[in-house]
């Protein structure tokens, strides 16, 4: 008994140091505990030997080329039951319990060390390294199976190869499903956050941020560093990490790529060369071009779909998604010059949001400065200046299209980088589709002139002093017309349309210019048509003939026929206006002796219709609804024309309408002939031509009389 209690305490802490100090001398114990400390350091030494140089402290040089390991001194075996009482435990690895647990009915339980820990949550780790490889793989497959691009590089990865972002920050970062892209809309609250690490500036605009008559709103950022009141010029080179690797509409499955590179193969081709030849699209694919914008491509997409003959199939998938991007855009901070030319090739074909896209496009390229890239590229012919300055003079072609079919003022202005647009065909690297779009440039010059001159009041009436400028306008026409008629050579998609469509806006210019002469003269009153002079009626008679002219070039050349489905929406103006002229001008100004027939009239415009007819299979384009509407307004015109003929015609006598002798009481229409309301046929809900509602939300179609 006494030597099991003297071996139980030669075990226990206390009972070791009490043996010490009761059977050795203090002497006899420091030489044993010194003797112990090199034991434990000749073990440890040892301990390194066998784990090897590579994980040794010394090996501190490699730590950063291998992934190092905690070195643990010890690990446990035993169960907490066998280790209490210092004797071996029999589990082995795999098993749950003991032996001597299992048999004697205790709770066997391990507690792991540190070592143990580590080893399992490498475990772990492999394991899940080795399934997203896998799920990698399969994703990769899929992509090739639905030749998709490749996936953007996670940016939540770091070189080491572990995940650098918070789960967090992870979900965040995903986006929200749903049907199509999610709608940007301002935050409630404005953001005054500070702009910690402004873009540097470079070389060449190192010299006008310094410049002391910078804009007022450059001081205040200056001063105030707040981020919400700082447009990016910068943005146009590059944009941030999370747009570009954002899942597009091709991601979400909203569009098949394999349609859509059939509608882009199309778009490349005729419809960018109504587009003055490739102004508006840089790219030669369709992922080039889904990187760089999908803006742009939703644009393109919805234009093409607009022309295809699938019952408006694709046009109603395409036209919702750049909808939604362009709504985006307009509180979106970062732009780039294809998102500026998405919304100038959405501007030029969809009727009911040519006018919002094509303020948003020119408010955007003047935040990247674009209207400052004109003179630059005059003056130092940079490649980077030139390309820019060419946007530039698209969006002023743009903004003038849709300033001129609404009546509306334009936002561009003639400044002299405008007036002198000529001199930047004399630069390197000018093509033929710089000069079509000059000699658009050229006439818009012309007609806004026209536009400043006379106002846009309609109720004023052009006095006989300004019948001069009227004359000299014209002069200006028929020379830009012999100027770049020459100049513009044919085209492998669209062959000669390039100089017949001067041929077309200068007969359109016409038309817009004399039709002026009829504002301010009331056609209900007969009084107002005796006001005519034999001057404004030639100017009337010219108008005339432009309209008939525009009508019938379309009609009998084979280029202009083809070009109804593939033209901007200006030109497609042309012939509704046109038409419409005719009508109304027989209709209320008849009796004014101006030079109109009524059979001339009919057939012009029954011709019209069954062209437009034609095109009926593209069922979105606004070509069908045009002559779907004229072919109404024709019927009116036939149910009417003829009575109202034979009155006008039976009047031809001293005393009657359009031959009142001085000092005689102009004869008025008889009660039981009034003539009929073509302000309210014209004005009123015809002026839909049928179109949808959902595709009338701006209506173009509804301004077109805006001109008389």
């Amino acid at each position: 008994m006494h030597a099991a209690r003297r071996i139980f305490s030669l075990f226990s802490p206390l009972g070791h140091l009490s043996a010490c100090a009761t059977l050795s001398t203090p002497s006899t114990f420091l030489s044993k505990t010194q003797k112990s400390a090199r034991t434990s350091s000749l073990r440890t030494m040892k301990r390194a030997r066998i784990d090897g140089p590579d994980k040794t402290p010394s090996s501190g040089g490699q730590a950063g080329q291998q992934v190092h390991m905690p070195k643990i001194s010890r690990k446990i075996r035993a169960c907490q039951e066998c280790q209490n009482r210092k004797i071996k435990c029999g589990i082995e690895p795999g098993q749950q319990t003991c032996a001597r647990c299992s048999r004697l009915g205790l709770q066997c339980v391990v507690n792991k060390s540190l070592q143990t820990l580590l080893d399992s949550e490498n475990e772990w780790k492999t394991k899940m390294e080795m399934q997203l490889q896998a799920l990698q793989a399969s994703m990769i497959e899929v992509q090739r199976h639905l030749n998709m691009p490749p996936l953007m590089p996670l940016q939540g990865f770091h070189e080491g190869g572990g995940m650098s972002q918070s789960p967090v920050n992870v979900a965040g970062s995903q986006s929200s499903p749903g049907t199509g892209p999610s709608p940007i809309r301002p935050p409630d609250v404005t953001a005054m956050t500070r702009e910690n690490s402004p873009e540097i500036p470079t070389a060449q605009d190192n010299g006008e941020d310094q410049a002391i008559v910078s804009a007022p709103m450059a001081s205040l950022f200056e001063v105030t560093k707040l981020r919400n009141i700082r447009s990016d010029p910068g943005a146009r080179a590059h944009l941030p990490v999370d747009r570009t690797s954002k899942p597009d509409f091709f991601d979400q499955g909203k569009f098949s790529l394999q349609e859509a590179e059939q509608l882009f193969s199309t778009f490349r081709g005729t419809l960018n060369a109504y587009l003055w030849g490739g102004i508006a699209l840089r790219h030669e694919t369709l992922a080039a071009t889904r990187y760089a914008s999908p803006l742009l491509t939703a644009a393109i997409l919805a234009v093409t779909a607009l022309h295809a003959q699938d019952e408006g199939r694709a046009f109603d998938t395409c036209y919702p998604i750049f909808l939604e991007l362009a709504s985006q855009a307009v509180f979106d901070r970062y732009h780039t010059l294809d998102d500026v030319r998405g919304l100038c090739v959405g501007a030029f074909f969809l009727s009911d949001l040519s006018w919002k896209l094509s303020g948003l496009a020119v408010r955007i390229a003047t935040e990247l400065n674009l209207h400052q890239f004109c003179a630059k590229a005059l003056n130092k012919g940079s490649s980077e200046y030139v390309e820019h300055a060419r946007l530039w003079y698209f969006l002023y072609v743009c903004d003038h299209h849709f300033s001129i079919a609404y009546g509306r003022p334009p936002v561009i202005n003639e400044d002299a980088s405008i007036v002198n647009h000529e001199d930047f065909l004399k630069l390197p690297g000018i093509t033929q589709a710089d000069h079509r779009l000059h000699s658009q440039v050229g006439v818009f010059i012309i007609l806004s002139r026209v536009f400043h001159t006379f106002g846009p009041d309609r109720s004023r009436q052009v006095g006989r002093d300004e019948f001069v400028q009227l004359k000299k306008f014209d002069d200006e026409l028929c020379f830009w017309k012999a100027k770049w008629e020459t100049r513009l050579e044919a085209d492998k998609f669209i062959s000669k349309y390039p100089a017949k469509g001067v041929i077309l806006h200068y007969h359109f210019a016409r038309l817009l210019l004399y039709s002026v002469c009829l504002r301010g003269l009331n056609a209900s009153n007969p009084s107002d048509q005796y006001a005519v002079c034999d001057e404004r009626r030639s100017f009337i008679n010219t108008a005339i003939t432009s309209a008939s002219a525009a009508l019938e070039l379309i009609l009998t050349d084979t280029d202009m026929r083809r070009a109804v489905i593939g033209v901007p929406l200006y030109l497609l103006t042309t012939i509704a206006y046109a038409a419409m002229f005719l009508m109304k001008v027989y209709m209320q100004w008849k009796p004014a002796k101006v030079d109109i027939r009524y059979d001339s009239v009919v057939d012009l415009i029954e011709r019209i219709v069954v062209l437009l007819k034609e095109q009926s299979r593209c069922t979105r384009h606004v070509a069908h609804y045009i002559g779907h509407g004229l072919n109404n307004m024709l019927q009116k015109f036939k149910e009417r024309g003829p009575q109202e003929q034979y009155y006008i015609a039976s009047g031809q006598q001293p005393g009657a309408v359009g031959t009142a002798m001085p000092g005689q009481p102009v004869p008025q229409w008889p009660e039981q002939m009034e003539p009929t309301d073509w302000e309210g046929i014209f004005n009123g809900g015809i002026m839909s031509f049928g179109m949808p509602e959902q595709y009338q939300q701006y209506g173009l179609l509804s301004d077109l009389n805006s001109g008389f």
